[in-house]
């Protein structure tokens, strides 16, 4: 019997997983005493999606829950659905070892780009206790800082820090681009800020 696919056209693509369900062959039989039948019970739950869990791998939990199933859910960053599907929950609770209470809540998309924003916060606090920086790596520190302000990991007035930056590299050639790609963010923000008005002097 052909499964009924609805339209998932707009929600958020897997670069492994794909768009929409990926249905299974596996028939969940009775849940027995002391276990759960998957690890979210709700109106989200894909039917036909089950992939049965693997007890001994799972981290410890009072309850173990016996089968994944693909899960509708809507991103908290972007507010795009998309499906945690039953593979990645498998992989999340049974090779990464997280919590089977552990949710997840950003779409694939988001959560490259929350990492991707950790990496950037790790390097920057890295570079910012090294002594005798070179060029490239205040170029790095600065391109850092003011992607964290951009996404609100940092606080506006970070841009004095970045200028202070800047300053330092101002008028090396070998960094001309990505200084005055930099500076250009700097000053977007900061129009921002002051409701427009940008500072289009060079940095002092």
């Amino acid at each position: 019997m052909k499964r009924k696919v609805g339209d998932y056209s707009n929600y958020v693509q897997h670069p492994r997983y794909g768009r929409g369900p990926r249905f299974t062959d596996v028939c969940p039989k009775g849940v027995l005493p002391g276990y759960r039948l998957s690890t979210y019970q709700s109106d989200t739950t894909i039917g036909g999606t089950a992939v049965e869990a693997d007890l001994e791998r799972q981290s410890f939990s009072p309850v173990p829950v016996l089968y994944y199933f693909d899960l509708k859910r809507e991103c908290v960053d972007c507010g795009r659905p998309f499906i945690f599907f039953a593979e990645e929950q498998k992989y999340w609770y049974e090779t990464l070892g997280f919590a089977l209470d552990s949710k997840c809540v950003r779409c694939i998309d988001c959560r490259n780009r929350q990492h991707g924003l950790e990496r950037q916060r790790r390097r920057y606090e890295e570079l910012y206790h090294c002594k005798d920086r070179t060029i490239d790596e205040d170029i790095e520190m600065a391109e850092c800082a003011v992607s964290l302000v951009e996404h609100g990991i940092f606080h506006t007035r970070q841009t004095e820090h970045i200028r202070m930056l800047l300053n330092r590299i101002a008028g090396d050639n070998s960094v001309g681009r990505r200084y005055n790609h930099i500076r250009n963010r700097v000053l977007r923000i900061e129009g921002a800020n002051d409701g427009g008005q940008t500072d289009e002097r060079q940095p002092e």
